[in-house]
């Protein structure tokens, strides 16, 4: 199996992580290479014998390890979803949904890839686009997380007009609306209230934040629906995250397109991981953690 690892060069730890990594997979001689647009900093860090591609090449590869936190694995996830390719992530950090290994079962975890102990899972990545007031259609990038939508000054109140394939639903009062993958389910939308919905899951979730009176609670939608989004023309700029990775100006002349789709890209999941067990421990614990 060949294996291309996809790091997060702002993590402190990083260096500490790697050379452990890179040592136990040249123990276990698996051919591994580092992107390199990353080679610069990398071989800062001391290294300067790796095998270093191009993504497009790296893509190629049978398995891509990205080596951070939640960001680090969207991220990468995002650059390798076109291609035939199976993805898991090292854990680094604090709180973290997406990453099913750590430093201290790396060398089981890794065990268990080659010998084929794993399933492999499918999710459900967002397309969305902007038809702007010149009749412009305008492909954004798509994202395997969550697509936002609020005003560009923070604390202002937002008001939404939401449409499910041209059917106009509400007029939404708040701070901004969330259109959620399964995968997002666990980030920005599970805290301003969403439900949880498994990896694999085929649905997408819209969900509104901080509104105001009744208008709180969030959809869940089959996967071909198709989400749109309008603002009255009173309101002004308004700023559209992908992926919290990244930013567009939105106007009351332009109307945005949410669709889910699917990408060759596969996850890795390990036989012994539970993902509802695994989330409900790791949020009570990470609110016992602030308790202290």
């Amino acid at each position: 199996m060949r294996f291309g690892i996809y790091p997060n060069l702002g993590k402190a730890d990083l260096k500490q992580a790697l050379t452990a990594l890179t040592g136990l997979l040249r123990l276990k001689k698996i051919d591994y290479s580092f992107p390199l647009s990353m080679r610069k900093g990398l071989m800062e860090m001391g290294f300067t014998e790796e095998t270093y591609e191009t993504e497009e090449i790296m893509g190629q590869r049978d398995f891509i390890l990205s080596v951070g936190g939640d960001g680090s694995f969207l991220g990468a996830a995002r650059t390798f979803q076109n291609d035939d390719v199976l993805m898991a992530g090292l854990h680094l950090g604090d709180l973290g949904f997406l990453n099913s290994i750590t430093l201290s079962d790396m060398e089981k975890r890794l065990d268990e890839i080659l010998s084929g102990r794993y399933r492999e899972e499918h999710r459900l990545f967002l397309a969305p686009a902007i038809v702007h007031g010149d009749g412009h259609w305008e492909e954004l990038p798509h994202v395997l997380n969550d697509v936002v939508m609020g005003h560009e000054t923070i604390g202002q109140l937002a008001r939404l007009r939401l449409f499910i394939n041209d059917s106009f639903i509400q007029e939404y009062a708040a701070d901004g609306l969330i259109i959620s993958s399964p995968t997002g389910s666990t980030g920005y939308s599970l805290s301003c209230g969403g439900p949880v919905l498994g990896p694999s899951d085929d649905r997408i979730i819209i969900v509104p934040i901080c509104a105001h009176t009744l208008q709180r609670f969030a959809m869940v939608l089959r996967k071909d629906e198709i989400v749109k989004i309008s603002i009255p023309e009173r309101e002004k700029n308004f700023s559209l995250s992908l992926d919290g990775a990244y930013t567009f100006s939105f106007t009351n002349k332009d109307t945005l397109y949410v669709k889910s789709v699917e990408k060759p890209i596969r996850f890795l999941r390990f036989q012994d991981q539970d993902f509802f067990g695994s989330i409900t421990r790791k949020l009570v614990r990470k609110v016992a953690d602030c308790g202290k």
